[in-house]
């Protein structure tokens, strides 16, 4: 695991680094703590593998475990993400954090450090990691943002004598490194192009100032004799298709959930909001995830055609489930962060306005108060909020009531 001291940390670039170095000799399976959908298709682009979300949450210990292994025993190397600070979880716990998920699967970590402006005060922000929880396993730490070699030398000397851990490298403080970065994290990596030199020069700096071989003889686990495969496909149920948007607008989607959904029966067809003119013959429902409609409003609203093949399709009564940016496409309208407004697809009688500011955000659970397509009254369901738009208007025939866990 690649954990960080912080958000901002640059546990992302490392361990996108360290993904595509390694990817060059073997094949990686990329994990991220998290509900994280923008990192997790990063992985993927520097490993072409797809990644998986560690979420305790959301997953429970065991079904956690089991994804993880049935993963990670089909590649050579695992590498996970983490999230946040190393111990930051659910509200003041380490419930769910990096550190959580480490000791979960009891796999080493290697911790990334912001090491910009300190000297031998690296040692004893190092050692409160350490000393935190003795059983999380932290082999060594990588340094980012040293200021040259000189600086990383005096860091390594300190961090030798203190601790007598490994210290597996550096990385310069250098813009050529620096992602580009939007509201909700990293701006995704389908909205980028011209990414591919970015990486090549982070690459070149992971091979220089990384000891990638010292890494590579870390004690880690042999999941090959942990892993037991207990799932397979409903070969009983119906055949149904399924619409699903996926483009620039609409990506933000868990692997899991997709190959869940094809275990059940389902033939999953993916549509452009933002190229095709209609709805793909013969389905029967339609999967509309999260994305970034706010930025493409406009080309959204022009796809007329896109928009009035959604509408009726469900006002003949298709099911349709559409969740976050998903579900701004359905409303009335989208304000963006330059105040214009775009009309979308009217399935609700409100607007939906970005701010420039984090309206919800963490765990949430839903408890359904009304039956209806997907859910009966009385169930509850998990989820995971991070917003920045709100609601302008009324909402009728409300059939949740959201809590934050606990």
């Amino acid at each position: 695991m690649i954990a960080g001291t912080h958000s901002g940390a640059g546990k992302t670039t490392v361990s996108l680094g360290l993904m595509g170095v390694l990817s060059k000799r073997y094949k990686v399976q990329p994990f991220k703590v998290g509900p994280d959908y923008i990192d997790a298709a990063y992985h993927r682009y520097v490993t072409g593998n797809f990644s998986c979300n560690l979420d305790l949450y959301l997953l429970g210990k065991q079904n956690l475990k089991s994804l993880f292994y049935k993963n990670a025993c089909n590649a050579d190397i695992s590498i996970i993400e983490g999230v946040m600070g190393m111990y930051d979880g659910i509200d003041t716990t380490k419930k769910g954090s990096s550190a959580d998920i480490a000791k979960i699967l009891d796999i080493p970590v290697i911790l990334v450090v912001d090491a910009s402006s300190m000297a031998t005060s690296v040692s004893a922000l190092i050692m409160g990691y350490m000393h935190y929880d003795r059983e999380v396993k932290i082999k060594g730490v990588i340094l980012n943002k040293a200021g040259n070699k000189k600086h990383y030398a005096l860091l390594k000397e300190c961090i030798t004598r203190d601790l007598g851990i490994e210290v597996f490298g550096y990385l310069p403080k250098d813009a050529k490194l620096d992602l580009p970065e939007r509201h909700l994290g990293l701006v995704p990596i389908y909205e980028m192009p011209e990414i591919k030199h970015k990486f090549d020069t982070l690459y070149d700096y992971i091979e220089k100032y990384i000891d990638i071989e010292k890494i590579l003889n870390v004690d880690a686990i042999d999941c090959s004799s942990t892993f037991r495969n207990t799932t397979g496909k409903h070969h009983d149920l119906k055949k149904v298709k399924i619409g699903y948007a996926f483009d620039e607008a609409f990506n933000f989607y868990y692997k899991e959930s997709l190959e869940l959904f094809e275990e059940m029966g389902a033939e999953l067809v993916p549509f452009s909001p933002l190229k095709d003119y209609k709805l793909p013959d013969g389905i029967s429902g339609l999967y509309i995830g999260g994305g970034f409609p706010e930025v493409f409003a406009e080309r959204l609203n022009k796809n007329k055609k896109m928009l009035k093949s959604v509408k009726d399709a469900i006002d003949s009564g298709m099911p349709a489930y559409a969740e976050c940016g998903g579900f701004m496409y359905l409303t009335k309208s989208i304000t963006d962060l330059q105040g214009n407004t775009f009309e979308m697809a009217g399935i609700y009688d409100f607007e939906t306005v970005m701010t420039k500011r984090l309206q919800r955000f963490g765990y949430v659970e839903a408890e359904v108060i009304e039956d209806n397509v997907l859910f009966r009254k009385g169930d509850r369901i998990k989820g995971h909020e991070f917003h920045h738009s709100i609601i302008k208007g009324f909402l009728h025939n409300v059939s949740y009531i959201v809590h934050k866990p606990g």
